[in-house]
């Protein structure tokens, strides 16, 4: 969830343990910031009309979760808006010993990403 601190969660989540067994050692071995990507305006327009000339259909926007910790830094630090493809199917295995990313897919992308990327640089 956007608007989350790490440290104040993880120091919430050790009172509650703690409080239920005073003995627990609880340790923050690491924590992302979170990131809420953008999904309306003319980037998130130019990167739904990128997708459906790539893949033939308007996509919607969701809400997923995923850890790519350097985001929020990023985001931070060029202060410009930062938008994910989702690309990958979920019958791909993404990140399992069997992955794989069909040339279907692969296609799409690639026809996305060309208009996305022309699109921006008229903007």
């Amino acid at each position: 969830m956007p608007n989350q601190n790490p440290r104040r969660i993880f120091r919430l989540l050790k009172k509650h343990l703690q409080e239920r067994n005073p003995d627990i050692e609880v340790i923050n071995d690491g924590a992302l910031e979170p990131f809420h990507g953008v999904s309306e305006g003319p980037y998130a327009e130019a990167l739904q009309d990128a997708i459906e000339q790539g893949f033939g259909r308007r996509p919607v926007f969701v809400r997923e979760g995923g850890s790519i910790g350097a985001v929020a830094t990023l985001q931070r630090a060029w202060n410009v808006p930062i938008l994910f493809m989702g690309l990958s199917l979920p019958e791909h295995g993404h990140h399992a010993p069997n992955e794989y990313f069909d040339w279907g897919q692969a296609s799409g992308s690639i026809h996305a990403f060309v208009e996305y990327f022309r699109t921006l640089s008229k903007m």
